[in-house]
């Protein structure tokens, strides 16, 4: 009887040895906590990259939008180019009608236009960018609620600011006219102070008008 406990005893030595060891020791858990660590990091950088993207790909269309609303008010003017202001209003919804911008129509001849400072072939940085605007110019006289321009300050509904420029150039005369308008924005300021504005080129859409004198 004593022999067999014995042997069993031995038999129970033998397994508890040879069992591998269960749990994790400290090292484990700190190798498999940086792991962690690193993986969460670069989750971390691609979020913070789809949120810059898609930041300014909001802040683009906005642009174009922008763009377009001015380029369609101008070509339904009747027997556009003409001199004069066509009012434009945004959404500051100041009093007194400080919203209004009272954007010059006039055109001047090829190849310097009126209005905003376009590149030409001789200052273009590329040859894709003859005829935009320059945005290394001076700003134009801003169209405000009292002065004439070229150029406003706009402000949209959700609070951005786009400046806004653009330049008319006569580019056929006769018994008709063909008048290339070209309007270019880009955001400089957001709803709020402390809205970072992300680095982007200008968005440019350009419209040939044919109208009669």
């Amino acid at each position: 009887m004593s022999e067999s406990l014995n042997n069993r005893s031995r038999v129970a030595l033998k397994l508890t040895r040879k069992a591998p060891q269960k749990g994790m020791t400290l090292l484990e858990l700190l190798i498999a906590m940086t792991v962690l660590s690193i993986g969460m990091l670069g989750a971390t950088g691609m979020i913070l990259a789809g949120v810059q993207s898609n930041t300014r790909n909001k802040t683009d269309t906005a642009a174009v939008v922008l763009d377009q609303q001015i380029l369609e008010q101008f070509a339904t003017l009747n027997n556009y180019p003409k001199a004069g202001i066509v009012t434009i209003a945004d959404c500051g919804l100041t009093a007194g009608g400080a919203d209004n911008h009272q954007a010059s129509l006039g055109a001047g001849a090829a190849p310097a236009g009126a209005g905003a400072a376009v590149y030409t072939a001789l200052n273009a940085p590329l040859p894709s960018q003859v005829g935009s605007i320059d945005w290394t110019q001076p700003t134009p006289v801003l169209a405000t609620s009292a002065t004439p321009g070229y150029a406003m300050q706009y402000r949209t509904c959700n609070g951005d600011l786009y400046e806004v420029r653009w330049n008319t150039m006569l580019v056929n005369t006769g018994t008709t006219s063909l008048t290339l308008l070209t309007v270019s924005s880009r955001q400089v300021a957001g709803a709020q102070q402390h809205a970072s504005i992300l680095f982007s080129n200008p968005t440019t859409l350009r419209t040939l008008i044919d109208g009669a004198f």
